[in-house]
């Protein structure tokens, strides 16, 4: 009789090296005087996950693996393809799901969302669950959709076993310590989920999030024209060496590092010796110019930051921003300000350092759209970054890692990571028509599906809408782009130069201009897609979309709402965006 499988089918073994570990794993359960799988009849459990950008789907997947190979029966859905007239009937629920926009849920989760949260849902007693929620502190709606599937879900009638838990961006611990309560709750030994992780660990590539590679930085020069008022970096990296592997639609994580300028600025307002070491937030030691650096965030504020600051820093003014609580004025406050404010403005009596950095948070990574094509540029990787610079109460200010990019970065080799997004691909099908909307930095990915497309030799036909203020000095990638329109490549390429007209022009309003065709298009199987700004952009072309499909497609503004829901369960709309 077989005996139980630890290792997973997926792990990087073979077959008798599979079965030896398995056999290892149970005497060394045994021996211990623990059963090496729980008893009792398997327990079903079925997790279902939201993703914009994949991170949620990833949980979801090491959720699974942590429970397959002991008693549990698991099964994963992506919310988009999961049949909610199950809910009832369903014994234990585990929901995955993060938040985006003004706490919208992530595409896929929709529909779900909609139709969980209906009047007419239906009860759901007898049924466990427990949700996870990922987001970010930095948004006023934190984990915003997970907030609101929690408390319906109750409200259904369905038991809450295990709290909800909102993972800040860097989710592991917190998901890590929702994973082992969930498998405690669930009624499963501890043993299968700590050789899942020993297996999953194995499984890892060498550099990843954990363990950034550092990238050689082949070229690095700005898009916009000489009197432009942006700036945009065309960032190539080296991969060489790395084993990192990306496809068109995935992001590059990169990890920035902190202007020195102002470290040193924070370093000499601090009212302690900040000549000692103090712990970093991976378990070790460094000192406190080199953490603050290169491993705290130094310009993001927060309400959990300002609150302990106010407990230190005696300030009437700081106190009565903790003390009124209200969302409006956190947000006047946190604009435009940074660490460095904080400091200089409202001095805190912090002992030293360890008590200093224990309230900062850990400086996380910045994920951008890969703008290249490994097919095209072998051994590389491809970023369009747009460089964030403005002024605030006195001083000059700028995006964390764009400014890192543009400035910072002669002699230094970025740590850096891919990010994969499943989600955001061009067409499997190369003879399908593709659209893609995407003004200023939107660009990034359909440069990439523009040459893996080329690559591929498809013949299906692509339409590219971009747009920014001048022709003259924002027109990204003009070169490469006419060059594929004169030779066919690329059909119809839709420009909307919004300040080079008395009224302005958004690429919408090309939509809008272009329905009809537009509309010939989409009949004909044509993918659509999106990448850019989620709070305005996104929602004006989301809109204009409905409009067509109502005008040229003869539907009423139900049956637009329903056809562009086939589109996104067929995975032919699709958008990425921030």
């Amino acid at each position: 009789m077989a005996g139980p499988n630890f290792v997973p089918e997926s792990a990087p073994f073979s077959p008798e090296q599979r079965a030896w570990l398995n056999e290892f794993f149970t005497q060394q359960f045994a021996g211990a005087g623990a059963p090496a799988v729980a008893s009792g009849p398997a327990v079903p459990v079925t997790i279902v996950w939201g993703s914009q950008t994949g991170n949620a789907e990833g949980c979801a997947k090491r959720m699974a693996k942590s429970l397959n190979g002991g008693r549990f029966e698991t099964e994963v859905f992506d919310m988009a393809a999961y049949d909610v007239g199950r809910l009832p009937t369903e014994k234990n629920l585990l929901v995955i799901t993060s938040t985006y926009g003004d706490g919208e849920p992530p595409d896929n989760a929709a529909d779900f969302v909609e139709a969980v949260t209906a009047e007419s849902a239906a009860k759901m007693e007898g049924v466990k669950f427990s949700v996870l929620g990922l987001g970010d502190t930095e948004y006023p709606d934190f984990c915003e959709t997970a907030k609101v599937l929690d408390k319906r879900l109750a409200e259904l009638g369905a038991e809450r076993v295990h709290d909800r838990v909102d993972c800040d961006v860097d989710y592991d611990e917190p998901f890590d310590a929702w994973k082992a309560g969930i498998i405690d709750v669930l009624g499963a030994g501890s043993e299968l989920a700590a050789v899942a992780e020993v297996a999953t660990a194995l499984e890892d590539e060498p550099y990843g999030k954990k363990n950034p590679f550092p990238a050689s930085i082949l070229d690095n020069r700005n898009l916009n024209g000489e009197g432009s008022q942006k700036a945009t970096q065309h960032v190539a990296f080296s991969l060489e060496g790395s084993g990192l592997e990306y496809e068109a639609g995935d992001a590059l994580g990169v990890f920035p590092v902190n202007p020195e300028g102002v470290v040193d600025e924070i370093l000499a307002a601090l009212p302690f010796n900040t000549g000692r070491p103090v712990p970093l937030p991976n378990g070790s030691e460094g000192s406190l110019k080199d953490a603050l650096m290169f491993h705290y965030d130094i310009r993001s504020l927060n309400k959990k930051l300002v609150t302990a600051w106010d407990e230190r820093s005696g300030s009437p003014y700081l106190h009565s921003i903790v003390e009124a609580d209200d969302k409006k004025v956190w947000d006047d406050f946190f604009w435009g300000r940074e660490l460095i404010d904080l400091v200089v403005e409202y001095p805190a009596d912090f002992k030293d350092g360890e008590e200093f950095v224990g309230v900062l948070k850990k400086l996380q990574p910045r994920l951008y759209s890969i703008a290249s094509s490994p097919k095209a540029h072998e051994g590389e990787v491809h970023l369009t970054v747009g460089v964030v610079k403005y002024e605030s109460h006195g001083r000059e200010r700028g995006g964390v890692c764009s400014t890192f990019l543009a400035d910072r970065t002669e002699g230094v080799q970025p740590g850096v990571f891919v990010h994969v997004n499943k989600a955001f691909r061009p067409p499997e099908d190369d003879g399908v028509p593709m659209i893609m909307v995407g003004p200023g930095t939107g660009i990034a990915p359909f440069r990439a599906f523009l040459e893996e497309r080329k690559a591929r030799g498809a013949k299906g036909k692509n339409w590219l809408f971009f747009g920014n203020p001048y022709r003259a000095t924002d027109y990204l990638y003009q070169d490469e782009l006419e060059g594929m329109q004169a030779d066919g490549f690329l059909e119809e390429i839709s420009l909307a130069f919004s300040r080079d007209q008395k009224e302005k022009l958004y690429v919408q309003h090309l939509m809008e201009q272009n329905g009809e065709k537009l509309w010939q298009w989409i009949e004909e199987g044509a993918y659509f897609y999106v990448c850019g700004d989620a709070s305005r952009m996104a929602k004006d072309v989301d809109a204009a979309l409905h409009a067509l499909i109502e005008k040229y497609g003869g539907k009423s503004a139900e049956e637009a709402a329903e056809f562009v829901k086939l589109l996104k369960k067929e995975k032919r709309y699709a958008r990425d965006v921030y």
